[in-house]
C-alpha cells in the first residue's frame, strides 16, 4: 500500500509505504507528518478516507500519466493527418483504430489509483471501496475553491 501526497509546509511530492506507521517525515523539509490511518485502512486496506486531511471525499481513476495518454492521441491524429494528406483513407483509419487499441489496452490493463478531493494525495494498491466513484466536477469545484480562497489568504 502506497500513498503518495504533498508535503502541508513546503508542497514538495512525498511517497510512503503504508504499514502501521502513523507518521511520516518528508523527504525535502524533514517536517513530521502524520498519518491517520482509520480502522478500514488498517485492517481491511480499503481508504474511506484522507490519512493526510482526513477528507472523506475521494474518487477512483485509472492510474496513468494524463500528458502520455494526451501525447498518443496527438501522434495518432498526427499520423492520420499524414494519411489524409496521402490520400489513404484506409491509413487513416487504421492509424486511429490502433489509437482505440491501445487506449482499450491500457484501460484493462491498468490499476486503478484513489485520489483525495481536498489534497489530491494518491493511494494506490489499495482495496477497492465501492463508496468512491469517478471524478466528479462539483465536488472537485468545491475544494478548488476551498484551495483558492485560502491562497488568498496568505497572501
Amino acid at each position: 500500500m502506497q500513498i503518495r501526497f504533498r508535503c502541508p509546509a513546503c508542497s514538495s511530492l512525498n511517497e510512503v509505504e503504508v504499514s502501521a506507521q502513523v507518521e511520516t517525515t518528508c523527504a525535502v523539509c524533514t517536517k513530521k507528518i502524520g498519518l491517520d490511518l482509520s480502522e478500514a485502512i488498517r485492517h481491511r486496506e480499503v481508504i474511506d478516507r484522507c490519512p493526510i486531511c482526513n477528507s472523506p471525499h475521494l474518487y477512483v481513476q485509472k492510474d496513468f500519466n494524463q500528458k502520455l495518454g494526451l501525447g498518443i492521441v496527438v501522434f495518432a491524429g498526427i499520423v492520420g493527418l499524414i494519411f489524409v494528406a496521402l490520400d489513404r483513407p484506409l491509413g487513416f483509419y487504421l492509424s486511429l483504430l490502433t489509437a482505440v487499441l491501445l487506449d482499450a489496452l491500457l484501460y484493462l490493463l491498468l490499476p486503478k489509483v484513489t485520489i483525495c478531493y481536498a489534497c489530491r494525495s494518491e493511494f494506490r494498491a489499495f482495496s477497492p471501496n465501492p463508496e468512491h466513484g469517478p471524478f466528479d466536477l462539483k465536488i472537485a469545484d468545491v475544494y478548488d475553491r476551498k484551495r483558492q480562497k485560502a491562497e488568498s489568504n496568505k497572501q
